[in-house]
């Protein structure tokens, strides 16, 4: 985004990365904060806040499916906003008159004349390159760059393979000189840039390659054609849900994924999963994976990384190795590793580009080897796991450290987020259960959304059924308030009390889902307890929110506005606080729990007005 404003190619840090998000943002959030309280002045009537709260629900719930079920499949990112921006104008001519239909016409004709700029933005991000594929994905945008007679491929702008790129030797070879020839081999993902084709000369059996993204498996045709051959079965889907559901062992299993850097790539570096994979490995099958190193110096961030990971893989298996350089190369077995890898591939006859006479010697070198074994498993750190992901936390961390970021950025945000908090709720009882409550919601959602992760897979497309599901049991606690016939200070307390509840059943689900194997187990949790938790806490926070504006004092546009900003600055706080702090460092209980200390203080506060009030 924005790449006029940096360098091509530079890692991004904190400071920028909010700065050009702020640029992107501020205007829409300004114009759309603005519009709440201006909506509840013109409707007029009694209870305009809840009619407000339900209206705007309401759009969001048509936003979600429209773009999780239609644009998503069917129009680039560009063509998105000048479909929704044709929809605003047509919402600003029904409540204009016939005078204002020129500007609105030229409106128009201006976002249709600025589509052409989807292309030329793209020559500004790939200066120098020739553009052959640029495809969006339900998962990811893809492009396929040509320089000179180099291809390079980008997902998200970021570089996957380029050709003239031999990593994929030591992907394929360190593992498989481990194992005899003719192995099974699972390969998770990477497999159509080159990884297969290097695999293909250990003559395997079988291989198993699984790609989340179909578009990835189209680009075969364009490098290196390798899913003819007659060995390779692809499938389409989450390599670690394969994990869970395969029938077959393998005696290799290649994990050729980026590092920890989100909750989903997390999920592939953590305790669970090693002794998922360890289920499907043959006797002495082998497990390998890579993750983020450095070629003489490993500082503490990245230490801090690779032993989280390296404690969580100990505990699974019996000999573990990891070859080290700018990227680690795991492999881990219950047999003894090899670490003569020339000598294999000598007797195999498998000749390399850059391994064997290049890498090996350094990588290979018992001192460098000793030395990095030593400082991985000199001090015991706690182990990476599929609700407490340490490796994500740690990596974040050494994001803010390599990119320059200084932490007192991280600090200032949220100090600034928490006193945008307590400015909107100061001194007022109602504002602060009705922002604890803001706090609730989304700290469920992102547990629950990661509860999901861990469980299934990728969440991309979930991600707006599950908002949307959370939007309709909001819309749907709103409009059954004010039909209740107990008085709205009640109503406060026992939605508090049933979130609270809520956040024990989360707690017993996510313990039980970290675990769950069986197809009808996995089924419940899929469609019956994530989903319905989800409702159940949208429902009580809609139901909650209702049930305060008809409890506050003030005019209907000013409780609107307050209760709003209130509202938005606890989801604000359970963003930031979730996303960046806790999760990384806590997990998924720990987020819960912090939910449930808010809404106790809340229950505590309400319960005292209702016990005054008997």
């Amino acid at each position: 985004a924005l790449p006029l404003f940096w360098v091509r190619g530079e890692m991004l840090g904190l400071t920028s990365a909010i700065g050009g998000s702020a640029i992107v943002l501020i205007p829409y959030c300004l114009v759309g904060g603005a519009m709440i309280p201006l909506a509840g002045s013109l409707l007029g009537g009694n209870d305009t806040t809840t009619k407000v709260y339900v209206a705007d629900t309401l759009g969001d719930i048509g936003g979600g499916l429209l773009f999780s079920l239609v644009l998503v499949y069917l129009l680039s990112h560009w063509d998105s906003f000048v479909a929704l921006g044709f929809l605003n104008l047509f919402a600003a001519f029904t409540m204009r008159s016939y005078k204002a239909l020129p500007v609105l016409c030229l409106l128009g004709f201006g976002m249709l004349a600025a589509r052409p700029l989807n292309v030329s933005t793209l020559s500004w991000r790939f200066p120098g390159q020739e553009i052959i594929v640029n495809k969006n994905t339900p998962f990811a945008q893809l492009t396929i760059s040509k320089a000179g007679t180099q291809l390079n491929v980008l997902q998200d702008a970021i570089p996957l393979f380029s050709t003239g790129d031999f990593d994929m030797e030591t992907v394929a070879h360190l593992p498989l000189s481990q194992v005899r020839e003719g192995a099974s081999v699972l390969l998770i993902a990477g497999g159509v840039f080159g990884t297969l084709d290097e695999i293909a000369r250990h003559n395997p059996q079988r291989i198993d390659y699984v790609e989340l993204d179909p578009a990835i498996l189209d680009l075969d045709r364009l490098i290196h054609r390798s899913l003819g051959r007659s060995f390779v079965h692809v499938h389409i889907g989450d390599g670690r849900l394969f994990v869970k559901k395969t029938p077959r062992a393998y005696d290799a299993i290649i994990v050729d994924l980026p590092d920890p850097e989100n909750a989903q790539l997390n999920r592939f570096y953590t305790q669970e999963f090693f002794d998922e994979t360890k289920s499907i490995l043959t006797r002495n099958g082998v497990l390998s994976f890579t993750l983020v190193g450095s070629a003489n110096y490993l500082e503490e961030k990245g230490l801090a990384l690779n032993r989280s990971v390296y404690g969580a893989l100990k505990r699974a298996f019996k000999h573990i190795l990891v070859f080290p350089g700018t990227t680690h190369y795991y492999l881990a077995s219950d047999a003894p590793l090899k670490r003569n890898i020339a000598r294999v591939l000598a007797e195999r006859e498998i000749t390399t580009k850059r391994l064997v006479d290049y890498a090996l010697p350094t990588m290979a070198d018992p001192f460098r080897m000793d030395i990095l074994s030593r400082l991985l498993s000199e001090k015991e750190a706690p182990s990476n796991r599929d609700l407490s992901p340490l490796a994500f936390g740690h990596l974040i961390d050494l994001w803010l450290k390599k990119s320059g970021s200084p932490k007192t950025v991280l600090y200032v945000i949220v100090i600034a987020i928490l006193g945008l908090a307590a400015l909107a709720c100061r001194k007022d009882r109602l504002r602060f259960t009705i922002a604890t409550s803001g706090y609730a919601g989304m700290a469920f959602e992102l547990s629950l959304l990661l509860l999901f992760q861990v469980i299934y897979g990728y969440v991309y497309l979930r991600i707006c059924v599950f908002i949307t599901l959370y939007m309709i049991g909001s819309a749907l606690g709103a409009l059954v308030s004010g039909r209740l016939n107990k008085t709205a200070i009640w109503q406060i307390v026992a939605c508090d009390a049933s979130l609270i509840l809520f956040v024990t059943l989360a707690c017993v689900a996510a313990l039980w889902g970290a675990q769950v194997k069986g197809p009808v187990s996995l089924f419940v949790m899929q469609y019956a307890i994530i989903p319905g938790l989800l409702f159940l806490v949208a429902f009580a926070a809609g139901c909650q929110f209702s049930a305060v504006s008809r409890a506050s004092r003030g005019v209907g546009a000013e409780i609107t506005g307050r209760l709003y900003l209130s509202d938005l600055a606890g989801a604000a706080c359970g963003t930031i606080l979730t996303g960046l702090v806790f999760l990384p460092k806590i997990g998924i209980l720990g987020v819960l729990i912090s939910v449930a200390v808010l809404k106790g203080l809340s229950l505590g506060l309400n319960a005292m007005v209702v016990s005054k009030r008997i």
